[in-house]
C-alpha cells in the first residue's frame, strides 16, 4: 500500500477545525476509520525481525506526513508485535489462550492501545485486579493511554488482589463500564488520541487473561515489549527527521552521518535478538540495545530541534518530546552512569 499521505492531511485538517472537545473525538474517529484502511495494521511474518520490518514500515508512512499521529500507530503495532513474538517460556501455560486472541484480532481488523507508563508510577492509585465468577474484575484508572477513541481492546498486566500474582490482560475498551477522560497533550501532540481511561467494575473474560507465574517473569516481559516500543518509536522519529533535513535542506555533519550508520548496526543487532529472547541473558542485551537506540535517536531528534525551531516550530515542539517518552532520556543516561 502507499503512504496514505490525503488521508492523513484530511484528519489532522478535520481534527484541527473541531470547535470543541466532541467534535474534536468524532472528527479524529471518522479520520482514522478512514486511514486504517490504507495501512498495513496486523503485520505477521515467520520470524520476529519479519514482522518488526513490517511494522516499520506503516510506522514511518504514517510518522512522515505527521509525527503524532505515527507515534499513535506505534501504540497499537508495538503490543500486537509482542503478542506475536514473545517466545518467553511462561507463555505456554496460555499458548491456546494467545491464539485464540491473535485470531480474534487479526479477523476482525482490531486496534490495539497499551496501558501502563513509567512517567505516572505513583501518581494515582494502581488498577486493582479482583476474581470474579465470571473472569477478572477490573477498576482504576491508567492516565495514559493512545488511540484511546478508536481502539477495540488495551493490553496492560495489573496486581491480582489476595495474591503474589500478576495478571496480563486484553480488555474491551466499549461499554459503560469502561470512561474515556479528556485528552492528555494539547495542539498538534493531541493527534496521538492519549488520554485517561478508567474502568468501573469491568469485566475481562477468562479467554482474555493470563497470570504471570511470579515477578521475574513480569520484569522480563515488560523489558521485552518496552524494546519493541523503542525500536518501532525510534522508527517514527527517524523517518519525520530525515523528511525534515531535506525539506530544510540541513546540513549532514560528519558525526551525524558516523552516528547514523553506528545506529544501523545497532538497529541490525537488536533485530537479530529479537527472535532469540528465550536464550539466557537476550532480553537483558535487547533492553540495553534498545534503550541505546532510543538515547541516540532521541540526540539526533535535539540537534533537529535546534536547527529548525525557527523554520517550523510545531515540528520541532513535536521532536522534543522523544526525550521525554519512556524510558526517558534521563533515565538512561542515569543507567549508564552520565548526568543528564
Amino acid at each position: 500500500m502507499s503512504p496514505p499521505t490525503d488521508r492523513i492531511e484530511d484528519l489532522v485538517a478535520d481534527a484541527t477545525l473541531a470547535p470543541d472537545d466532541m467534535a474534536w473525538r468524532e472528527a479524529f474517529r471518522r479520520g482514522f476509520a478512514g486511514l486504517r484502511a490504507n495501512l498495513h495494521l496486523h503485520p505477521a511474518d515467520s520470524t520476529a525481525a519479519g514482522t518488526f520490518e513490517a511494522a516499520a514500515a506503516t510506522a514511518r508512512d504514517v510518522a512522515v506526513n505527521c509525527l503524532p499521529l505515527g507515534i499513535a500507530i506505534v501504540m497499537h503495532l508495538y503490543p500486537l508485535c509482542v503478542l506475536r513474538c514473545v517466545p518467553l517460556p511462561w507463555w505456554r501455560r496460555g499458548a491456546l489462550r494467545r491464539s485464540r486472541l491473535l485470531r480474534i484480532i487479526d479477523t476482525r481488523a482490531l486496534i490495539l492501545s497499551n496501558a501502563g507508563s513509567e512517567r505516572t508510577t505513583g501518581a494515582h492509585p494502581p488498577v486493582m485486579l479482583t476474581r470474579a465468577h465470571d473472569g477478572i474484575r477490573v477498576d482504576g484508572t491508567y492516565d495514559y493511554v493512545s488511540l484511546a477513541n478508536v481502539a477495540d481492546l488495551v493490553l496492560f498486566s495489573a496486581p491480582l488482589a489476595d495474591s503474589d500474582r500478576n495478571v496480563f490482560c486484553a480488555a474491551d475498551l466499549r461499554g459503560e463500564s469502561v470512561r474515556i477522560g479528556g485528552g492528555k497533550f494539547s495542539n498538534s501532540m493531541r493527534l496521538s488520541d492519549t488520554c485517561s481511561v478508567t474502568f468501573d467494575n469491568h469485566r475481562v473474560a477468562p479467554d482474555c487473561y493470563i497470570e504471570v507465574p511470579d515477578v521475574t517473569t513480569l520484569s522480563c516481559m515488560a523489558r521485552y515489549q518496552r524494546s519493541w516500543f523503542h525500536l518501532l518509536l525510534g522508527e517514527c522519529y527517524l523517518a519525520r527527521i530525515e523528511h525534515l533535513r531535506r525539506q530544510w535542506d540541513l546540513a549532514r555533519p560528519v558525526e551525524q552521518i558516523a552516528s547514523l550508520n553506528e545506529l544501523a548496526h545497532l538497529r541490525e543487532y537488536a533485530l537479530r535478538l529479537l527472535g532469540g529472547t528465550a536464550a539466557p541473558g537476550n532480553v537483558d542485551s535487547l533492553s540495553r540495545v534498545t534503550a541505546a537506540i532510543k538515547l541516540r535517536i532521541s540526540l539526533h531528534a535535539q540537534a533537529t530541534v535546534a536547527a529548525i525551531r525557527n523554520l517550523d516550530e510545531t515540528s520541532a515542539t513535536e521532536l522534543s518530546f522523544l526525550g521525554r517518552q519512556p524510558t526517558s532520556d534521563e533515565r538512561i543516561l542515569r543507567s549508564i552512569g552520565a548526568a543528564a
